[in-house]
């Protein structure tokens, strides 16, 4: 048996499920999980992020745990390559980045989107240098669906509350 077709093949099947069947198979997973909250905000967020989540993996396995960050509490664990990414000059990024967040009205995608590029240029950084110590911080990773559409299934509060926990943990 070629295992590596199997898993392309079950890829090709899990992007084109639906999102709220994925979601309801996620958060039956996620129950097994330990200081993994599975509440309706949780159940909103998954499915809010599933169409990018679904996209990364191949298995139910890899998607709840690509997936379990959207339950977790602060302060969060790390992966090595994200704490590898949260360098003192990174959490100095993310103090400034934090206060222009704060002021992103409405917490969307696209002006999410657009606070970030915003931060970048004035910064004179590319979009890459802010975006991955942020994903790292609300994340505890190096990956994640768009970053945009990361905070944006967060919230506000809880990104806010992520990177205050990064910056003052």
């Amino acid at each position: 048996m070629d295992y590596a077709k199997l898993l392309h093949i079950n890829a090709v099947w899990l992007r084109q499920a639906d999102d709220g069947r994925l979601t309801n198979d996620v958060m039956d997973r996620l129950k097994a999980v330990e200081g993994v909250s599975t509440d309706d905000t949780v159940r909103a967020r998954v499915l809010a992020l599933m169409p990018g989540l679904k996209e990364r993996a191949r298995t139910l396995v890899e998607l709840t745990e690509s997936a379990a960050f959207l339950g977790r509490h602060v302060p969060l664990d790390f992966n090595a390559k994200a704490e590898k990414i949260l360098t003192p000059e990174a959490r100095t990024l993310l103090d400034g980045l934090a206060r222009d967040l704060a002021a992103v009205e409405d917490f969307t995608p696209e002006n999410i989107d657009a606070a970030l590029r915003r931060f970048a240029e004035a910064g004179e950084h590319k979009l890459g240098q802010v975006a991955q110590p942020v994903r790292a911080a609300v994340t505890g990773s190096n990956t994640s669906p768009g970053i945009d559409a990361t905070l944006a299934a967060l919230g506000k509060d809880e990104t806010l509350a992520r990177i205050g926990a990064v910056l003052h943990g």
